[in-house]
């Protein structure tokens, strides 16, 4: 069993689509916004804020004259109008500036003195220069290390025109940094996401075919691997070995217990069955040695079965040729078949595994032996054995009285007898004894309701790998 077959369908791919789409959606808008400022719009609109200004002085001087020039830069630049009344504007604390010379003296404008270029940019997108001004009413020089700058003759006067971009052209390169930067770290956490979900859903796996086997085996050594100790799943892990600990501790004691009693009334029992033969009462002295028969032969099953499922001893394995085994069971049982006039037939393929031949042969007849028994006169019981790409199955189907479908479940417990077998003789410990001896071979045991399709009766397989 595993805990999630489909990794899509599992709750942490669900959660690492969600964190991928997000993260997706967030680099779509951070490559919009890094192809926004790589696309030098908020320098274009500069530049062309720049020649606008330069556009709009040129035709007030074609139309009106240079002192036109003059008065629209004062009133820009909040300096005295020839009238002698005060333009107030915040030009000075802008990027921009505009300045009238003449005679290499500025007339007009926000500049003090004519704009030093330093050097020209070539090769970007504008024409950008590296150009020195200084500001009216100081003697500090700024330098702007980018800058747009138009230069136009207005008959003996100069125009400049020009606009500091530094912090565009910063914010362009932080804007692209900082979106390559943002563009890594949400591909990590993509890639983080589904490498989390996948060790999420192999640990739980990992957790679901241990317990899992343990179900099916009933090998309480079984323990989960941790190979690791930082995460939960780890801690979780470490919780359910100790819970495995406490269980195999309870159910060996429990064995243990069950063990001991068995061993140690096996010989006041013997001593009693030997007591019990001095009765002078034939009838009394079969009927009791009987009954203390059944208590021995009970122990014998209970220590037989503690034996196989603790010890897990396989010193008889060998090669076994199984259909002569299976032949030999079928051989033996086809007189009591012949008395209670019911057809035993067989149907076997030959077979070869690594088996114990003694316990195999215990286990086949135990079955067949319930089949018989619980079959009525002129009725069927089959024996298959058989082989698949990875299996080998023996199978013994009867059209007897059967159990109920409900009743399939408890077929393996210890004691357990089905409603329709209690007024038989049996202790309900022979189906125990057989799961015990398919599971020591890493076997399957599986109960079918009404195999032959007779509307009752119950077929029981074995399967062992090959």
């Amino acid at each position: 069993m595993i805990a999630i077959r489909d990794f899509t369908r599992s709750s942490s791919f669900r959660v690492g689509v969600l964190l991928t789409t997000l993260a997706c959606i967030a680099i779509v808008l951070i490559v919009y916004f890094w192809r926004l400022t790589s696309s030098d719009l908020f320098i274009s609109e500069s530049n062309a804020a720049v020649n606008a200004k330069t556009n709009a002085l040129i035709t007030l001087y074609e139309n009106l004259g240079i002192e036109a020039v003059k008065l629209a830069i004062a009133k820009d630049n909040g300096q005295h109008s020839p009238n002698g009344s005060t333009i107030t504007s915040a030009s000075d604390h802008l990027r921009s500036f505009v300045a009238l010379s003449k005679d290499e003296q500025v007339v007009a404008g926000n500049l003090s003195s004519i704009p030093l270029v330093l050097e020209r940019h070539k090769g970007a997108s504008f024409a950008t220069a590296e150009i020195v001004i200084t500001r009216p009413n100081s003697t500090t020089r700024k330098t702007l290390r980018q800058a747009l700058m138009r230069e136009v003759t207005l008959g003996d006067h100069v125009l400049y025109v020009g606009r500091g971009i530094d912090d565009l052209y910063s914010a362009q390169w932080f804007g692209k940094t900082f979106s390559w930067i943002i563009v890594v770290l949400l591909c990590t956490l993509s890639v983080l996401s589904f490498a989390i979900a996948v060790y999420v859903v192999n640990r739980i796996n990992r957790m679901s075919q241990t317990a899992d086997k343990i179900i099916k085996t009933g090998n309480l050594q079984e323990r989960l691997e941790i190979d690791s100790n930082w995460d939960d799943l780890s801690s979780l892990s470490f919780v359910f070995n100790q819970m495995l600990d406490t269980i195999e501790s309870s159910v060996n004691n429990i064995k243990s217990v069950t063990d001991s009693i068995a061993h140690d009334l096996r010989t006041p029992l013997s001593r009693l069955r030997n007591t019990l033969e001095k009765i002078e009462d034939t009838q009394l002295r079969e009927d009791t040695t009987q009954e203390a028969d059944n208590l021995l032969n009970m122990f014998n099953s209970l220590l037989r079965i503690s034996g196989l499922e603790t010890t897990n001893k396989k010193e008889g394995f060998c090669s076994t040729d199984v259909r002569a085994i299976v032949e030999d069971v079928v051989d033996l049982y086809h007189p009591l078949a012949e008395e209670r006039d019911i057809t035993l037939s067989s149907e076997l393929d030959a077979v070869t595994m690594l088996a114990d031949p003694n316990l195999l042969f215990q286990a086949v007849a135990n079955v067949l032996d319930n089949a018989i028994k619980y079959s009525n006169e002129k009725s069927v019981v089959t024996v298959q054995l058989s082989t698949t790409a990875s299996h080998i199955v023996i199978a013994v189907n009867d059209a007897g009285i059967g159990v109920g479908e409900h009743e399939i479940v408890n077929l393996e417990r210890r004691f357990y007898r089905a409603d329709g077998s209690r007024t038989s003789k049996g202790n309900g410990l022979g189906l125990s004894l057989v799961s015990a001896i398919v599971k020591l071979h890493d076997g399957h045991i599986w109960f079918i309701h009404d195999p032959l399709v007779k509307g009752h009766g119950l077929g029981v397989v074995f399967t062992f790998k090959r």
